[in-house]
């Protein structure tokens, strides 16, 4: 009985320790992500009905990429579970996932990692 609770003091005590030592992402760190505006029009201005896209905002100094077309199942932030709207800003991790820009820098202060697929921003 002594052994099983010693066990379980242990385990706590490592859970804490690697909860306490996360290490975050820095304000520096999260502006070289590529930032993104969502768009649910064509640029020739008719609407999109099964998809939307990821246009790149220029007026950033992190990464620029290209213009990424979403299907609209996969057109939400799996932080906040809810769907993209036409204007929202949106960032791109390293590992392509996306998500609101508020909602992943709120989420990177805390981990520095994805919270879809775990790949750490600051290492790679």
């Amino acid at each position: 009985m002594l052994s099983i609770s010693l066990s379980c003091v242990w385990l706590i005590l490592i859970s804490m320790f690697t909860l306490c030592v996360k290490e975050s992402a820095t304000d520096a760190d999260i502006s070289m992500l590529s930032r993104y505006r969502y768009s649910e029009f064509h640029r020739d201005g008719q609407k999109l009905i099964k998809e939307g896209l990821m246009v790149p905002d220029l007026n950033h100094r992190g990464f620029t990429s290209d213009e990424r077309v979403l299907p609209k199942e996969d057109a939400g932030c799996c932080i906040c579970l809810t769907s993209y709207e036409d204007g929202n800003s949106l960032l791109s991790l390293l590992c392509n996932q996306h998500f609101h820009s508020s909602c992943i820098v709120k989420w990177l202060r805390i981990n520095a990692t994805c919270p879809l697929c775990k790949y750490h921003i600051l290492n790679g």
